[in-house]
């Protein structure tokens, strides 16, 4: 008999590091207080806290429990690698931050092919959900446009698109390789030839897969469509859009510079489970800073 295919909905919250609201700062653990006390640069200690609290805003509410409640670890989890974030009894979610924007990914509802609905947050019912996990990745072009030739061997040649590499291409692909890896939980740890994706400028697949990745059909991948707007202007996406691709397959949307900031973010979520077979149900685009404005951080 085949092994049911999973289908998983996921939501990415997103918002911009915030400097303003130190009550954030109150939700980390002492462990993460210490790690965010550590960073060199105060952008890069906002984008940690900002990661953080988007977390336990969504997740506590999906819980029924105060953001201060949930309790974020490091694995390992069941088969979960060292290093990958996790809160017992709560769907898989993966932080991603670049520049002014600062995504969570999480995993929501999960549907077998028999038609059987579970959600890891849920009571009673199939635990579908668990041991479905996410990955999500967001880059800036900026590197790519200045430091390209020095990057290439960074990505399989199997990926170059048919006009050849340039910065958002090869952005493209990264943030695709990254996000996979995420969802996988070796990260960066697995040898670059060891997972080979749909070229650049088509439609996010994951073509081939060894070592210790799963198999193809046990990963799914998807670009994200970010707004160009710079996010002073538009702090996130509207609640609720739904990602797409865009184009003809083979052509996927290119996002538009920031008419202000001139930069460009890609963004891409993956899924993983050694479970069978597993694909995008729904992806959509939420607004983290409505997210934490529930919870008086921030301004929504």
């Amino acid at each position: 008999m085949p092994t049911p295919l999973l289908t998983a909905a996921v939501t990415v919250w997103c918002a911009v590091p915030d400097a303003t609201d130190a009550r954030a700062t109150a939700w980390l653990s002492p462990d993460e207080a210490l790690r965010a006390s550590a960073f060199r640069h105060e952008e890069d200690r906002q984008r940690f806290v900002t990661g953080r609290a988007l977390v336990r805003a969504a997740l506590g509410e999906r819980l029924g429990v105060p953001p201060t409640e949930v309790a974020i670890r490091l694995g390992p989890r069941d088969a979960a690698a060292p290093g990958r974030p996790f809160v017992e009894g709560a769907p898989s979610f993966s932080i991603a931050h670049a520049g002014r924007w600062v995504l969570v990914a999480v995993v929501g509802t999960v549907t077998g092919s028999r038609g059987v609905a579970g959600d890891a947050a849920s009571d009673g019912g199939p635990d579908l959900a668990a041991g479905v996990d996410v990955g999500v990745d967001v880059e800036s072009t900026a590197p790519a446009r200045d430091h390209l030739t020095d990057l290439l061997d960074a990505v399989p040649p199997g990926e170059r698109p048919a006009d050849g590499w340039d910065a958002e291409s090869f952005t493209r692909s990264w943030t695709r390789r990254e996000a996979v890896l995420k969802a996988v939980g070796t990260g960066l740890l697995a040898p670059r030839d060891d997972l080979l994706l749909a070229p650049a400028d088509s439609i996010a697949a994951v073509v081939c897969s060894r070592g210790v990745l799963p198999a193809p059909d046990r990963l799914a991948l998807r670009d994200l469509t970010l707004p160009s707007v710079p996010p002073d202007a538009w702090p996130t996406p509207r609640a609720g859009e739904s990602v797409t691709l865009g184009g003809q397959p083979g052509h996927p949307r290119r996002p538009v510079s920031s008419p202000s900031l001139d930069e460009t973010y890609l963004g891409a979520v993956a899924l993983c489970t050694p479970r069978g077979p597993v694909a995008f149900s729904t992806v959509d685009l939420a607004d983290g800073r409505a997210l934490l404005s529930r919870h008086r951080l921030g301004t929504p």
